[in-house]
């Protein structure tokens, strides 16, 4: 639909704007500017307009998501990573058939439209008997009409359950068939870790995007026994170890990044790499906390991510990333409201390379109506997001300018609420 959409409150650039309006056209934003000037330009479009009871702001992106993770959440909390990772992820996921990843995600999908969030990176593992696996996510990502990256994930470790695991050769054609069978989709690749995809793996996937032109997704010094391991075996630190394997450049994307050096924070910045941060699964899984100031600092470009997905909300990961901070420098000026509205939305959407994130001419027609009475009046927008917000205050929500949610469960929901139930009872959870 073609239309123009007026603002009578909106978040743009990070800053709230009065009688803001932009022009949709075929899922992106042609004009932005003030209403009666955008009128004038397109004046046989259609209107929609929201008043001053409602803030419209940028979709928020989820840079990082394991969405088949929601079914551990509740009866693996309070374990020990090792526990939740053998006991929980390994004995559940591998059991996992292409149906039941279609009714799971289209689960967590609806939660993430529901909360706001427009764009996802899906860091998907169940890659070892091929692309059905795959294939279900995508097609769940277009029955709700959430934006997908799809991070298909390469891992060689023998520790690695059959189902995660496959040689290099065959991660490199499934990969090239996958993204040959959905060019409309954004695949990316996603050489799992330092400790469980081989460096000759991790340096194939390196090539394979080269010559693609596309990301590479990894997670990085997440905890403290990766650092252990990297030095055991390699003799250096993950991000040295990354170096030397000649993959530490501009399509890098660091998932974590939280036991890295001074120096090392400073060589992810001179080699242009990027980094996810995800707060609240960070304290979760007890694995401490990324310092996503002083990469700010250094010009690191970082986006959010929801990651375990034990409550998809870039609400909650906003507010975590700012109190985070705030906490570790004892200060509370520190990384400010702001700097974390920027993550979940424009910066984050820059970090991994989707045109999406911000109310701007030639992005995507992704936004957000925010209850705007839930604002005290004398509160900026972006604070009150940041500190108080609630998944609650998101009545409407919009990917390419279609509305995707509109704060009623729907049938598709619903049928997935009642395969999951039969799911967990088939996997005795």
């Amino acid at each position: 639909m073609n239309e123009i959409v007026r603002c009578a409150r909106a978040v743009v650039g990070g800053v709230e704007m009065e009688d803001f309006a932009f022009v949709s056209e075929a899922g992106s934003i042609a004009l932005t500017g003030d209403f009666k000037a955008v009128v004038k330009s397109y004046p046989s479009h259609s209107l929609r307009s929201f008043g001053r009871d409602v803030l419209v702001v940028p979709g928020f992106i989820n840079g990082h998501s394991h969405a088949y993770q929601m079914l551990l959440r509740g009866w693996a909390d309070d374990l020990t990573f090792e526990k939740w990772r053998s006991e929980a992820l390994y004995t559940v996921v591998p059991r996992l058939t292409p149906d039941d990843i279609y009714w799971t995600f289209v689960a967590a999908f609806t939660e993430m439209l529901c909360a706001g969030i427009t764009t996802v990176v899906e860091f998907f593992y169940l890659n070892g008997a091929g692309n059905a696996h795959a294939e279900a996510a995508i097609k769940a990502a277009q029955d709700t009409g959430i934006r997908l990256v799809l991070a298909r994930t390469w891992m060689d470790a023998e520790y690695a359950p059959p189902a995660f695991r496959e040689t290099i050769e065959q991660a490199q054609t499934r990969t090239a068939e996958l993204m040959s069978k959905y060019p409309h989709v954004n695949i990316c690749v996603a050489p799992h870790s330092l400790h469980a995809a081989s460096p000759a793996m991790i340096q194939a996937s390196m090539a394979f995007a080269q010559q693609r032109d596309l990301f590479v997704h990894i997670h990085v010094a997440e905890a403290q026994y990766e650092g252990e391991q990297t030095a055991a075996a390699h003799g250096v630190t993950p991000v040295e170890l990354l170096h030397r394997l000649g993959v530490l450049n501009e399509r890098l994307i660091a998932v974590h990044a939280i036991y890295i050096s001074e120096d090392e924070k400073k060589r992810l910045a001179s080699a242009g790499s990027r980094v996810v941060h995800n707060p609240m699964t960070n304290q979760y899984l007890g694995d401490g906390t990324c310092d996503v100031s002083g990469l700010a600092e250094l010009g690191v470009p970082m986006a959010l991510g929801t990651d375990a997905d034990v409550k998809p909300s870039l609400i909650e990961e906003m507010r975590a990333a700012s109190l985070l901070q705030k906490l570790a420098a004892r200060d509370g000026s520190a990384f400010d409201a702001a700097a974390s509205f920027d993550l979940a939305t424009a910066q984050g959407a820059r970090a991994l390379g989707v045109q999406a994130g911000a109310l701007k001419q030639g992005f995507a027609a992704d936004f957000l109506i925010i209850d705007a009475s839930r604002i005290d009046p004398w509160s900026p927008a972006v604070n009150a997001l940041v500190y108080r917000a609630e998944n609650a205050w998101i009545k409407e929500t919009y990917v390419s300018g279609k509305q995707v949610w509109n704060g009623e469960r729907s049938a598709l929901a619903q049928e997935a609420g009642a395969a999951l139930t039969q799911l967990a009872q088939t996997l005795d959870l």
